[in-house]
């Protein structure tokens, strides 16, 4: 059985009692400054944090930083720099959402980005059988020359993952289960130990529960804390 563990605290404090090389993959979702509220008003992730992360994580470890590009959103090119200090950069990944926000003059806003990092280039994992989607091929290959799969590869634009825009109605910015199921398929196997210092309302961890992966969430603000707990109780 995995072990979900859920802390409400500073991350800051509890990344410094995590030991060196223990975590198999980081995945989180920081405040981007771009919503109303109140958690959303200053910078968090910053150069401290990255620096820790480094440490805990394993040579093998990926990184995934949730993050945004746009007038109002722009923590790409804020966060970009910090974690390529320490981090090896591997791709910029967008997701195309259904829903779109912005302003009145101006175009609408219909993507997000996640940065995808790895601590050592030659040893990250990557599990082949998880790269392909649910799409077909509309053909097997030229003759005498097949690919490995009926299905299509994942690419790094993610059209096919619906938008849940606060589906269980507990926090504004919550992801996809489907989007964090992907990831932590691709970079990890039953019992490693994901890392989400930024945990909001428990996305990773019902993932990490329902694909037995340990998971250590942090979260500060105490009533996200408890709604995570829920969530993992009802596994949804």
């Amino acid at each position: 059985m995995s072990k979900i563990k859920i802390v409400n605290a500073d991350c800051k404090e509890i990344l410094k009692k995590i030991p060196n090389s223990s975590i198999d993959l980081i995945l989180t979702d920081p405040p981007y400054l771009t919503t109303k509220e109140k958690w959303d008003k200053e910078e968090v992730f910053n150069e401290e944090i990255v620096k820790e992360l480094f440490r805990v994580a394993k040579d093998s470890c990926s990184i995934y930083v949730w993050c945004g590009i746009g007038e109002k959103s722009q923590s790409l090119i804020r966060w970009f720099p910090l974690l390529k200090r320490y981090f090896h950069f591997k791709d910029l990944i967008t997701w195309k959402k259904q829903r779109g926000i912005g302003m009145r003059r101006g175009w609408l806003y219909t993507r997000e980005e996640i940065m995808w990092f790895v601590k050592d280039n030659k040893k990250f994992i990557w599990n082949k059988k998880e790269q392909y989607s649910d799409e077909k091929r509309k053909f097997s290959g030229t003759e005498g020359n097949y690919y490995a799969s009926k299905n299509k590869r994942i690419t790094n634009i993610w059209m096919d993952i619906p938008d849940n825009y606060m589906s269980h109605g507990l926090h504004f910015t919550s992801k996809p289960l489907k989007a964090i199921e992907r990831i932590i398929k691709l970079h990890t196997k039953e019992n490693d130990i994901v890392l989400d210092p930024f945990l909001g309302s428990g996305t990773t961890a019902v993932v990490c529960k329902q694909l037995n992966r340990n998971c250590i969430g942090v979260e500060l603000n105490k009533e996200y804390c408890e709604i995570a707990k829920r969530r993992i109780e009802e596994n949804k």
